[in-house]
């Protein structure tokens, strides 16, 4: 059995280029991702079906307190 694999780009407040994350799941808003070893909680999700395979867009605020 082949198990599902999502990649993503997350936009980490303050920089212009997103991170790539890859999960075996669907993210979705509210939950928290680890991003350069830094907890961020997804503010929103995009995904882009009409690419092949599932790749989408994930915007994150910071988890505990402000971005420094």
């Amino acid at each position: 059995m082949t198990m599902a694999e999502y990649a993503w780009n997350v936009f980490v407040p303050g920089e212009d280029l997103p991170h790539r994350l890859t999960t075996d799941y669907l993210v979705s808003e509210g939950e928290q991702v680890t991003v350069d070893g830094r907890p961020w909680l997804v503010e929103h999700v995009d995904i882009d079906e009409a690419i092949e395979g599932a790749v989408g867009t994930i915007g994150v605020v910071a988890a505990e307190g402000p971005v420094t």
